[in-house]
């Protein structure tokens, strides 16, 4: 046809324009905006949704003396800029800094820690508030190892044994969220029974810690206790407040679960976590209302408030929209995102918004048991991205000691979400 027409030797090809998808575009904003001295790393991508490994947080908790790993860790924005911290289960005392190899010696495991964090272009202010047995020594015994920080009342060793750095095993508490009020600090800690070593740690009761915040890090004044009511809600069993929102209508709401999976949630009466709560509880035809007493527990088998089962409930807003994000079940490694017109659910909508590593970025042995506590930081996000840490545990507990990249367990990781409120889009 092209010798019939001769038109073939005139033809000229034009090179087809590409233009940019919509979720191309958004990606390449994100980029835009990154700098380099975030040290983020691209983990994953979900149609918008960017994730990243912040590699700079994980190397601000990659520690050598004192703290050197915990898990629970959440965090609080103060008046004053700073943030609290506060861990469960922590190791402080000495490692290797070259092979990251933890000695079993020369650490201890106090079973709750708190600290600050001092805003800077830097980021990299941390306070230890820890009671440390001694920090003048090297060549001693407990150099830079610590204590519990708040000890239960049941707990069961002498003073003289606290006071030598021994670490009460039989009654604990673990941390729940905390918010400020009045300009003090109120920490919900929740108290945990493990007197039976056959059996699972069993959560009761609610201690509320109050905190002064008058001064700056390293006053005599600043985060010193104020009050411990360790029978602040001695009814507790599931956890209310392990997570909390401050909602706008004036009542700060607090998630808890039943058997990890189910999500309950509370609320105050005002945004003071000693004004009186009541739970929100659903009748056998599933009307939901809100009571004064504690749920028993056929009313809270019926009582979820989301359409997915899932762990760790993290609540946020944005515009007229609650975002709840929790961790997919059995200790999955998948991220959830849901959403509902109201703080208190129901929900629904359940997708999946990003997915967490099968490895571990560190030194020797890379694979780890389980993944637990996937916990929001929002005063952390520098763009409006999700914060996340995650907590990872060693196949046995004795490789978290004297083996290289030990102490890399049983620390905190740091991940950054980007085009989050995006996952809905067409």
């Amino acid at each position: 046809m092209c010798g019939i027409l001769g038109a073939c030797d005139k033809f000229e090809a034009v090179p087809l324009e590409y233009k940019s998808t919509p979720q191309e575009e958004a990606q390449e904003a994100v980029l835009n905006t990154i700098k380099p001295t975030w040290e983020l790393e691209l983990m994953e991508t979900n149609g918008y949704v960017m994730a990243f490994k912040d590699k700079k947080y994980d190397k601000l908790f990659t520690r050598t003396l004192g703290w050197n790993g915990g898990d629970g860790v959440l965090t609080t924005l103060l008046p004053d800029g700073n943030a609290f911290w506060s861990f469960n289960d922590s190791w402080y005392g000495v490692v290797d800094g070259e092979n990251r190899s933890r000695d079993g010696n020369k650490v201890n495991f106090p079973r709750n820690t708190i600290m600050v964090q001092t805003p800077g272009d830097e980021e990299e202010n941390l306070v230890w508030l820890a009671d440390f047995v001694q920090t003048t020594d090297p060549a001693a015994s407990r150099y830079y190892q610590a204590r519990t920080h708040i000890r239960h009342p049941k707990a069961s060793l002498s003073e003289e044994e606290v006071q030598k750095g021994e670490i009460d095993q039989d009654w604990l508490y673990w941390a729940g969220d905390a918010t400020v009020c009045n300009n003090q600090l109120q920490v919900l800690w929740n108290g945990v029974d493990n007197t039976n070593q056959q059996a699972l740690m069993r959560h009761e009761g609610i201690c509320l810690a109050t905190y002064s915040l008058e001064g700056n890090p390293g006053d005599d004044s600043y985060m010193k206790l104020i009050n411990a009511d360790h029978h602040f809600n001695d009814a507790d069993i599931y956890g209310y407040g392990s997570t909390l929102w401050e909602d706008e209508d004036g009542h700060i709401y607090l998630y808890g679960s039943y058997n990890n999976y189910d999500m309950l949630v509370a609320r105050t009466a005002r945004h003071d976590l000693t004004s009186p709560w009541e739970y929100y509880v659903s009748d056998e035809q599933g009307n939901f209302s809100w009571q004064t007493t504690y749920p028993t527990e056929q009313e809270v088998k019926r009582s979820r408030i989301q359409d997915t089962d899932c762990s760790m409930p993290w609540v946020i807003k944005k515009g007229d929209t609650y975002y709840m994000f929790a961790q997919a079940k059995w200790f999955g490694r998948e991220m959830y995102i849901f959403r509902s017109d109201k703080p208190y659910g129901p929900f629904v909508d359940c997708k999946r918004l990003f997915g967490l590593p099968d490895l571990l970025d560190k030194l020797g042995e890379r694979t780890y048991k389980n993944l637990y506590m996937v916990n929001l930081h929002p005063h952390l996000s520098r763009n409006g991205e999700l914060v996340f840490s995650t907590n990872t545990d060693a196949k046995d507990f004795g490789d978290n000691f004297n083996a290289v990249g030990s102490a890399d367990f049983y620390r905190p990781y740091f991940y950054r979400v980007y085009n989050w409120e995006k996952v809905y889009d067409e």
